[in-house]
């Protein structure tokens, strides 16, 4: 960890070069076959950024004045300013409109108080939706520029003692983050769709890369810029009191402008071509499929919690497989692991990566587990693919009858003894372009337990990580001996990982729950359809070549209306948010439409391609026997 974290590892920056090179050299050591994917790839980094704000439109003097430089080709380049990827250049002054959290419920609030949002510089809260969102929404309301800040109740003294007495948020840290269109596609956005190329290659053949007009429509439009929450107290206190509806509808005063307070904010931020490398290491299985873990290698500063914690836990991983192999264990399936650049400028790497290889990967990976900012504590946590909770629990379970093994471990199972249910992971992290473009399943892990501010900050360093999060790294050392028990029985079971029957049941349940906004008979249908798809796959033997996986038998090869990238029918990120998930979203987008006819026959469509999935596992041979009962 400490090495990693010794420079930072923007993207595209000669310091993150160097973190490629000490992450394969670790793995090369493992035993693993090592090889490099470097990608030139569409950046947004600045070169200077600046901000004044003044107490009103009259005043020349400014009450505050924030400016950075910064040159990502210097060695070392140093700590990357407080900057928003993807926020449009450019220089602009106007008055300060206070967004709340920059919701559409709280421009909406403010358009029905008949307060003046066009032409104003927002400025919101960090914090109940992804900051692209709040851009987008920014600009879709009128405004001309966008500041963002993390308000110290939610992040700071208002949840304990701040840095260095304690691990919160102090006034003058600033979240940074991407701002960019991950909610219509993520990846390069010069090459929605389709891979970048090798440095000094063109597209692929029939491709060109989006440029001037249609790359602009698809990026943002006006600047944006996060600011520490002590300028933002700063601002705060110049403006104008106004009426409002508060959570009642009471109508109350309140200071949220426009103005008088006013700020300029000039942002120089080039969207250039550099080139960016994943780095990939391979440990050969003796039969066919590939399990897979992955996690980003770059971070916005030093990274330590996000991401070091997970290409700690990988490395840590590879060398546990190692010893396995060493006391003569053989993978049957090929086990991968993936250490992803320009994860934090948009799901870069790993979205080039799988476009790259989509037609292999759909072919034979089988399971792909991910590890972002995996360990701030010793609490085991999942989100995942329905119908992989069967062989999560048997992963940790068979951790422990591992020879040698002791310590805390993990588990999977309730109280009862029965499977926990999955979260279903929405965006924000690189299992999105296997689970949402190409319909295979996923895991998506976390060991939780400890908290604090350091999130896109500089200070998410290793003082932090040892002071406050994880001090003497024992839950990183479980990390990775989780990572590789799961992976070792990911290769062990194969297509077995995949439960289709448990994964059918499951979404019948969903479906059944979705009839309070889909509507009860359209609900029972798609229920029904599932129900029928997992008493098939029950009573069907395993030992034959199987159907697709539910997921990628119902994948939309055409994408969702409006959505094209993404081609899970199932679910897909929520627009509005970016990180969460919304269940059956095209049935949604009609239902929130009014849309009857076509909610009935996407309903159709989708009981329709179930049962078409039911058809195909009905040819297969029955069980002489029922299934073993599952062990507690």
């Amino acid at each position: 960890m400490r090495e990693l974290c010794q420079q930072p590892r923007v993207a595209g920056t000669p310091t993150s070069q160097r973190a490629t090179h000490m992450v394969a050299r670790v793995l090369a050591e493992a035993g693993f076959l090592v090889s490099l994917d470097h990608r030139e790839v569409l950046l947004s980094l600045p070169r200077r950024l600046s901000m004044q704000a003044f107490t009103d439109a009259e005043t020349a003097s400014p009450k505050i004045s924030r400016i950075w430089n910064y040159d990502p080709d210097a060695i070392p380049a140093g700590d990357i300013p407080p900057f928003n990827a993807w926020s449009a250049s450019g220089l602009v002054q106007a008055e300060i409109l206070d967004v709340g959290y920059g919701l559409r419920a709280d421009f909406e609030k403010l358009k029905e108080a008949r307060i003046k949002i066009e032409g104003t510089i927002a400025i919101a809260r960090y914090g109940k939706g992804y900051r692209g969102s709040k851009l987008s929404l920014a600009e879709e309301f009128g405004c001309v520029g966008l500041l963002l800040f993390s308000d110290p109740k939610d992040d700071g003294a208002g949840k304990g003692a701040t840095w260095p007495e304690g691990p919160w948020k102090t006034p003058n840290r600033v979240q940074r983050g991407s701002v960019g269109p991950m909610g219509h596609f993520p990846g390069d956005p010069s090459t929605p769709g389709f891979p970048s190329p090798e440095p000094g290659r063109n597209v692929g053949e029939g491709k060109t890369r989006l440029a001037d007009f249609a790359l602009a429509q698809a990026l943002p439009k006006i600047p944006c810029m996060p600011i520490g929450a002590a300028d933002a107290a700063l601002i705060l206190a110049d403006l104008g009191r106004r009426r409002v509806p508060d959570a009642s509808g009471k109508m109350q005063s309140v200071a949220i402008g426009p103005g008088p307070a006013s700020v300029q904010l000039e942002v120089d931020a080039p969207r250039e071509l550099r080139t960016i490398t994943n780095v990939i290491g391979s440990l050969q299985g003796t039969g066919p499929g590939v399990v897979m873990a992955g996690n980003h290698r770059d971070a916005w500063v030093r990274g330590a919690q996000d991401a070091g914690s997970g290409t700690v836990t990988l490395l840590r991983a590879a060398q546990h497989l190692a010893a396995r192999v060493e006391n003569g264990w053989k993978p049957k399936s090929t086990i991968k692991l993936a250490f992803w650049d320009a994860e934090e400028q948009g799901l870069i790497g790993s979205t080039e990566w799988v476009e790259g290889h989509a037609g292999t990967l759909s072919q034979s990976l089988q399971l792909y587990i991910n590890a972002d900012a995996v360990v701030s504590g010793p609490n085991f946590g999942a989100s995942g693919s329905p119908g992989l909770e069967p062989y999560l629990a048997k992963a940790l379970f068979d951790m422990q009858n591992v020879e040698g093994a002791s310590g805390p471990f993990p588990t999977w199972l309730t109280k009862e003894g029965g499977f926990r249910k999955f979260g279903l992971p929405g965006s924000g992290s690189d299992f999105a372009p296997f689970l949402h473009h190409l319909g295979l399943p996923v895991i998506d892990i976390s060991f939780s337990g400890n908290r604090g501010g350091q999130y896109h900050t500089a200070y998410d360093n290793v003082s932090m990580l040892e002071r406050y999060l994880d001090p003497g790294y024992k839950n990183h050392e479980l990390a990775g001996r989780t990572m590789a028990a799961m992976l070792t029985t990911a290769s062990e079971m194969g297509r077995d990982i995949f439960s289709d029957n448990h994964a059918a049941r499951d979404w019948a349940r969903r479906a059944q729950e979705a009839g309070d906004w889909m509507g009860a008979r359209q609900a029972n249908g798609i229920a029904s359809a599932f129900n029928r798809l997992a008493t098939t796959a029950q009573n069907a033997k395993r030992d034959v070549p199987l159907p697709p996986m539910l997921y990628r038998g119902l994948l939309r090869f055409e994408g969702l209306p409006n959505r094209p990238w993404f081609r899970n029918s199932l679910w897909t990120p929520d627009q509005e948010t970016g990180y969460g998930s919304k269940s059956f979203p095209v049935m949604r987008k009609y239902v929130d439409e009014g849309s009857s006819d076509l909610l009935n026959k996407e309903v159709t469509r989708l009981i329709q391609e179930i049962d078409a999935l039911n058809q195909a596992w009905a040819q297969l041979p029955t069980r002489s026997e029922p299934e073993p009962k599952k062990q507690n």
